[in-house]
C-alpha cells in the first residue's frame, strides 16, 4: 500500500476535527474524498501534508511511519500537498514560484523548466506575478510547484473549485496521466465532481470528522447519488454539534 492512514485524530488547539480517520491509496490510484462543508476534508489533507500535527493515529508511506512530519519533511519523503487556499506566492512571478519550489524540494533553484514545456501558458506568463493569473493558470502553477518535488502521493484539496469546465477537464486528464505513471492521488472535491469521479477508483465519504462510507468512484455517478448521500448525512447529523 502506498499511503495508509490509520485512526488519525487532529484539529486546531483544543478543537478536535478528525476523529479516527482511516483511509488508503495505492500507487496509480485516484482516490476521491467528499462530504459536506465542515466534514474535516481539508483538515485531513493538512494533517497528512504536515501543516497540522495529529493528536494520535498513524500516517504510513510505503510502510514507513511519516506521522507528524513538518510540511517540508513530508514533501521530501514523497508527499506533495496542494492546499485549497494560499497555494502560490501571489507577489512572486510564475518563474520565481517554481524556483522557490525547486529550491525547497531539491535544494537547487533550477530544473523547473520542464514545467514550461508541459504548460506553454505558464512560460508565456513566467514574468507575471501569480496574483495576475487566471484561476485555472494559478491552480496549474500550484500543482506544478508540488510536482517539482516528484512526490509519490499527491494531495489535492479542491483544485478545480470555481474553474471553467475546460480547465477542469484539463486538470483531470493531467492527474490521470500522473496516476497512470504510478503516482497515488487523493483528491478532495465539492463542486462539479462528475469528471473527477469518472477517473477515480474509489471514493470516501466524510462527515463529522470521520469516514462514514467507501464506494467505487463510478458508483457515485448514478444520477442523484451524491445528493442522496449528502442528504442522508445531514439528516443523520441532526442534533450533532458542527465540526470545522
Amino acid at each position: 500500500m502506498l499511503l495508509e492512514i490509520r485512526g488519525l485524530v487532529s484539529g486546531y488547539g483544543r478543537v478536535t476535527v478528525l476523529h479516527g480517520v482511516d483511509l488508503k491509496a495505492s500507487a496509480g490510484e485516484i482516490v476521491v474524498v467528499l462530504g459536506p462543508n465542515g466534514a474535516g476534508k481539508s483538515t485531513l489533507m493538512k494533517t497528512v501534508g504536515g501543516h497540522l500535527q495529529p493528536t494520535s493515529g498513524e500516517v504510513l508511506l510505503e510502510g514507513r511511519d511519516v506521522t507528524g512530519l513538518t510540511a517540508q519533511a513530508a514533501a521530501k519523503h514523497g508527499i506533495g500537498h496542494v492546499p485549497q487556499e494560499h497555494n502560490v506566492f501571489r507577489e512572486l512571478t510564475v518563474r520565481d514560484n517554481l524556483r522557490v519550489a525547486a529550491l525547497s524540494h531539491r535544494g537547487t533553484d533550477s530544473g523547473f523548466e520542464t514545467v514550461f514545456e508541459r504548460f506553454p501558458i505558464l512560460a508565456q506568463r513566467s514574468s507575471q506575478r501569480a496574483a495576475t493569473l487566471s484561476g485555472g493558470e494559478r491552480q496549474t502553477l500550484a500543482v506544478s510547484s508540488a510536482l517539482i518535488g516528484e512526490p509519490k502521493v499527491l494531495l489535492l484539496d479542491e483544485p478545480t473549485s470555481g474553474l471553467a469546465p475546460l480547465f477542469i477537464r484539463q486538470m483531470v486528464e493531467w492527474v490521470q496521466e500522473l496516476a497512470d505513471s504510478g503516482m497515488g492521488v487523493i483528491w478532495v472535491i465539492e463542486q462539479n465532481p462528475e469528471m473527477i469521479l469518472a477517473a477515480s477508483t474509489r471514493a470516501y465519504l466524510m462527515h463529522g470528522g470521520r469516514v462514514t462510507d467507501e464506494f467505487e468512484g463510478r458508483e457515485l455517478l448514478k444520477p442523484g447519488r451524491i445528493r442522496e448521500l449528502l442528504l442522508e448525512e445531514r439528516q443523520g447529523a441532526v442534533g450533532e454539534s458542527p465540526t470545522a
